[in-house]
């Protein structure tokens, strides 16, 4: 007889003012709805490969002017938020505006010349090396007027995609040089994960089986998320003989996770882990032969649909992960994206 594995269950109570649950009348759109949750772990979870991460942004870029000057205006602050193609910051146009002004005057002067000595060549009254250079002259001026158009331009700092302001490093009246590092932008709504990789586990990202790695952040406790494989270096760490992987994690909304905070990375590979999970009857709803759906529970507590496949015994075998959160019961009153809470026991209920 199979013994299902531990699993985790939270059950809670929440009463209206009446007494009676809101669940019970049915989830409307402004409802949180409570629901039952089972935790998918298993007895040898603790024995489960743990590794010390960090957390990078996924694209850090130090935003520089192309020109120097003095900078003018810093349009934001630390921690802002940003989205693509905003103003960030803009140099005193000053020099720049006569200068664009003056090649103006330039290549006008030269065009009115081009056109003249055009006329004067067709009448035969000019040569043709007075009439090219006239029309070098012509080239040379549209060449350092639009020269002059791209420097006044480079006076303007935009974000070359959305994200947060992580540094700034000067102050407006400062004169910047080309290419001085103004800003740090980084974008967090995908994370890097950054640990490394004894040697005997190496072998098993080449493996048969897929390897799952799943994030677990120390300063938020209760928060685990599935993580994408992106890179492993080829040589080891000559100081701890270990492998740098990264990994790579979407930020869920109003998450609070930032780079350089600690976290920890679990592995999960088939050949490590005991046999699957027996789900509860009353978390699966759809069920055709050894195929059923099961309502997984996000990080921001909204529900999914997700199909998972059984085998003859009904152990779960592919489409859960240890750690996820599934809704174990009342699973047909519940709809795609509806937002839950752990539904909690009242002391003495």
């Amino acid at each position: 007889m199979r013994h299902w594995p531990s699993l985790l269950l939270t059950l809670a109570v929440s009463l209206a003012g009446s007494g009676v649950s809101r669940a019970e009348t049915g989830p409307t759109d402004n409802d949180v709805t409570p629901v039952k949750v089972f935790i998918l772990e298993q007895t040898g979870m603790a024995d489960t490969p743990r590794f010390a991460a960090r957390i990078e942004a996924g694209d850090s870029t130090q935003l520089a002017f192309r020109t120097g000057g003095q900078l003018q205006t810093l349009h934001v602050h630390m921690g802002e938020r940003v989205a693509k193609g905003q103003l960030l910051a803009e140099l005193d146009p000053t020099d720049y505006r006569l200068n664009l002004e003056a090649r103006e005057a330039e290549y006008d002067l030269a065009r009115l010349g081009a056109e003249r000595a055009r006329a004067l060549y067709r009448k035969k009254l000019i040569s043709e090396d007075q009439y090219d250079t006239a029309q070098t002259l012509l080239a040379t001026r549209l060449a350092q007027l639009e020269q002059a158009r791209e420097q006044l331009a480079f006076c303007r700092l935009v974000a070359p995609y959305s994200g947060n302001i992580a540094f700034t490093y000067a102050m407006p009246s400062e004169v910047v040089a080309a290419h001085q590092p103004i800003l740090n932008l980084q974008d967090l709504s995908r994370l890097e994960i950054r640990f490394n990789l004894p040697p005997r586990y190496e072998p098993l990202i080449e493996g048969p089986d897929p390897v799952r790695f799943t994030v677990e952040f120390d300063l938020l406790p209760g928060i685990s998320l599935n993580a994408e494989y992106k890179e492993v270096s080829l040589q080891p760490d000559p100081d701890t003989n270990s492998y740098p992987v990264t990994l790579v994690v979407s930020s869920p909304e109003n998450f609070s996770a930032r780079p350089g905070m600690p976290a920890t990375v679990r592995l999960h590979y088939p050949t490590l882990l005991p046999d699957g999970w027996v789900l509860p009857p009353e978390a699966l709803f759809e069920r055709v032969g050894n195929a059923a759906r099961v309502w997984r529970i996000d990080g921001d507590m909204t529900i999914h649909k997700t199909a998972v496949q059984l085998d003859g015994e009904g152990v779960v075998r592919q489409g859960l992960n240890p750690g996820d959160r599934i809704v174990a019961a009342g699973v047909n009153r519940l709809r795609e994206g509806q937002r839950v809470r752990v539904w909690e026991r009242e002391e003495g209920l």
